[in-house]
């Protein structure tokens, strides 16, 4: 009854992926991880004097990687720039092209709420209003995410201080990046915290998704980035605790079939050294192994 129930609420009924470095071929990372279907990309910002022409390319040679799966790619158009409409050309474009790929799905400005390129939340708003618009102008169906940084939506980071502007963005999914572990970047959350006992998934959770699926939504929802960090059995044992936990979750949407239990439909796991070069975060012996079970199961409790 659940998978059914499942496929009424959405057409793309999963998205299970792996984000391993750019050296690593795909067929590399579907041969560790079986399940992972879909990719995760990155564009980074423009430098001065470069044409927003230039992300569309990228996103087409990033999709291309992962074929019929599709991926995720985000890219960070400069608020100032999007303003001004120097992208509305180029986000009419890219909508018209994932008309052709609705496999891929974009996501503009990804962890708005932290980092080097951080906005603050009425300026997310309205570089992301503006662009979603811009590219669903190419095709109404096109998938654009905000993906969160869960970080900054502990109590007392960035978003967790005030919320409003944060809530107000309207998205086709609500993605939130969440790392278990210690580094400089992000922040002294525990090895062991699952997300219901991750302070930062928990907040995000509850100030953007709950309320959505209250008011009645069908809410995409899920882990844009998923990582750990720490010693291996320790991680190798939050991870196979998160997965049970992940099926209790879908087991009471199985009982309930209500929206206010729908599970999440996207789980990307972090796999890679990042731009800050930290080897901590790859998954080594058991840890790998668990987190090849965690995507298989999740990837068949929804198909």
């Amino acid at each position: 009854m659940a998978v059914e129930t499942i496929r009424l609420i959405s057409r793309r009924t999963v998205s299970v992926g792996v984000h391993e470095d750019d050296d690593v071929p795909v067929a590399k990372t579907k041969e560790r991880f079986p399940a992972a279907a879909v990719g995760r990309e990155f564009i980074p910002p423009l430098k001065p004097g470069e044409e927003p022409a230039k992300v569309l390319k990228r996103i087409e040679k990033l999709a291309e990687r992962w074929g019929k799966g599709g991926a995720y790619v985000s890219f960070k158009p400069s608020p100032h720039e999007v303003a001004a409409g120097k992208w509305t050309g180029v986000h009419r474009e890219i909508g018209e092209w994932l008309a052709e790929h609705p496999q891929v799905g974009v996501i503009v400005h990804h962890e708005p709420e932290g980092g080097k390129d951080r906005l603050d939340g009425p300026t997310f708003e309205a570089v992301f209003e503006r662009a979603r618009k811009e590219i669903k102008a190419g095709w109404p169906g096109a998938r654009v995410a905000y993906c969160a940084m869960a970080y900054q939506w502990r109590p007392n980071g960035v978003a967790g201080k005030n919320p409003g502007p944060w809530k107000r963005v309207e998205a086709d999914e609500y993605l939130c990046d969440v790392y278990s572990g210690k580094n400089e970047h992000n922040g002294a959350f525990p090895t062991n915290l699952i997300l219901p006992e991750h302070p930062g998934y928990v907040r995000w959770f509850d100030e953007i998704v709950r309320p959505r699926l209250k008011a009645g939504q069908n809410v995409t929802y899920g882990l844009g980035e998923r990582g750990l960090m720490g010693p291996d059995k320790l991680r190798a044992a939050t991870i196979r605790r998160e997965s049970d936990w992940l099926d209790t979750v879908f087991d009471r949407y199985e009982a309930s079939n209500s929206l206010l239990d729908l599970p999440p439909r996207v789980y990307l796991a972090w796999n890679s050294i990042g731009w800050e070069k930290e080897y901590a975060w790859l998954l080594t012996k058991d840890s790998l192994v668990a987190m090849r079970e965690l995507t298989t199961n999740f990837a068949k409790r929804l198909v």
